[in-house]
């Protein structure tokens, strides 16, 4: 379902929606679903739908607003569940559940488990199923890391009390190994799961409904209010807006440079430049606003595409004012990002974005686009920075570097954010989810981490976990087909 470009029409992306939404309020949806038929419109409406929320949210959010498709949608939910209710064993109720069931719909994770299971035989739900399992495994075939432990991908931060109350359990990479058959109810007899998925989900991402079905609620941490407000939609799901770079450790800082040697730091993955948007910035840093603005940018990519990177900033004719450094270890970026005077983050879709943490950490503010999906804009404030649209962003820009006194992001991030504050948060989340279940609490989480192998702060807290962490390699080793290479512990 993705015959659209990462560039194609916005355009006529909307006017495929607007003419969807038109047939469904005149009520004759069913009676001329228009040349290739419904199976056809579902594809091109979904496709709309992945270009504009996905690659063009830009576009959208001048246009419509980042709202828009969900809130139209919701106007004509009750609608298709009219049909799907009033004639269930029909052509009309069978084509209103694969409506609700393949779009956006609010609940629409609950109908796509409920199809699967009454009509697995069916074309689309076939096809779905396809192209999430080779999804999958183009993900893990793209990682260069092919053995993995499990502590590379899950944390245990509270032991089961069983009968009493479950453990607690952290999946903050390869969510998608969980599609697995059976692993998942295997997993909640003795865990309530904790989920950040690193992209966020943005709609698309309909293989995570299988979190709907564990045995116990669980809770996804979301960066962005569009993704908590369509899985708040979901049975079985709760969301918290703490994720990923909330949980930032803070190392002490070193000494920062007298003068700062550029104005702005963009830290961005030069392997997915196109999401990233690293063109984007280089055209807003040609705008005569910005003509004697320097920049650093820093990233992890790949040989190739860091070349592609330093031939974007010649072509820009910006060599003499932005500076490249690719591959930088983890421990280095601190230091660089006090080179600059103020953060830059402009990707069109993150998950509690761990660099705009770092910019804070690093007592820089940060001027984002408002575009951006998956970042909480409560975090940016008076103290820490600016979240506006695309075409304010230059002039922000020019703001922030003429006023770098109004801001404290340090200051915020250490009375609000890090490691301690926000997994202090998340362990008042869990103790009201364990008092709706009628669970004993029992010991705190421990703290979370941001970044490394493990993601605990205190090692120890791993050791302690060592006997959890056997038996969840015993059960993963079980299962037939798993798609990665377990080593131990």
């Amino acid at each position: 379902m993705t015959s659209f470009s990462t560039d194609g029409d916005p355009g006529a992306a909307l006017e495929i929606l607007d003419r969807f939404f038109e047939g469904v309020d005149r009520g004759r949806l069913f009676e001329n679903p228009g040349s290739g038929g419904l199976p056809e419109l579902r594809r091109r409406l979904w496709e709309a739908l992945y270009l504009l929320l996905v690659w063009q949210r830009p576009y959208l959010e001048a246009a419509r607003g980042l709202d828009w498709p969900y809130a139209a949608l919701e106007r004509r939910r009750a609608w298709f569940e009219r049909h799907a209710a009033g004639d269930p064993a029909g052509a009309a109720g069978r084509e209103a559940r694969l409506f609700l069931a393949l779009l956006p719909f609010r609940g629409q994770w609950r109908r796509l488990l409920e199809v699967q299971r009454g009509m697995p035989a069916h074309p689309e739900i076939r096809a779905l199923v396809g192209r999430e399992a080779r999804r999958a495994a183009a993900k893990l075939a793209k990682k260069a890391q092919k053995r993995y432990k499990l502590r590379h991908f899950l944390q245990v931060l509270k032991k089961p009390q069983l009968p009493a109350a479950k453990g607690i359990l952290r999946i903050f990479s390869l969510p998608y190994l969980f599609l697995h058959p059976g692993l998942l109810e295997r997993l909640s007899r003795k865990y309530l799961l904790y989920v950040e998925p690193p992209w966020g989900v943005v709609f698309r991402h309909t293989w995570l409904r299988v979190f709907a079905a564990a045995a116990a609620p669980c809770l996804f941490g979301l960066g962005g209010p569009e993704d908590r407000a369509f899985l708040d939609g979901q049975d079985g799901i709760l969301t918290t807006p703490l994720c990923h770079g909330d949980f930032l450790d803070d190392p002490p800082l070193d000494a920062a440079p007298a003068a700062p040697a550029f104005d702005l730091v963009f830290n961005a993955s030069f392997d997915e430049m196109p999401r990233k948007r690293h063109a984007f910035l280089l055209n807003v840093l040609q705008q005569p606003e910005l003509r004697d603005v320097t920049a650093l940018f820093i990233g992890r990519g790949s040989d190739a595409n860091v070349g592609r990177a330093a031939a974007m900033i010649r072509a820009a004719g910006l060599a003499e004012r932005v500076a490249l450094r690719a591959n930088l270890l983890r421990r280095e970026v601190p230091a660089a990002l006090q080179e600059g005077r103020l953060g830059v983050q402009v990707s069109l879709h993150e998950n509690g974005c761990r660099s705009v943490y770092e910019y804070f950490r690093a007592d820089l503010p940060c001027v984002a686009t408002s575009a951006m999906a998956g970042m909480d804009p409560a975090i940016f404030n008076p103290a820490t920075g600016r979240l506006l649209p695309d075409a304010a962003f230059s002039g922000a820009l020019r703001a922030a570097l003429n006023n770098p006194g109004v801001f404290a992001p340090r200051r915020w991030f250490l009375e609000n954010s890090g490691a301690e504050n926000a997994s202090r948060v998340l362990n008042a989340t869990f103790q009201g989810i364990f008092r709706e279940q009628g669970w004993p609490w029992g010991a705190d989480i421990v703290p979370l981490g941001s970044s490394g192998a493990s993601r605990y702060l205190d090692p120890g807290d791993y050791k302690a976990f060592k006997p959890q962490f056997a038996e969840l390699l015993t059960l993963f080793r079980s299962l037939p087909g798993l798609p990665v290479r377990l080593a131990d512990e």
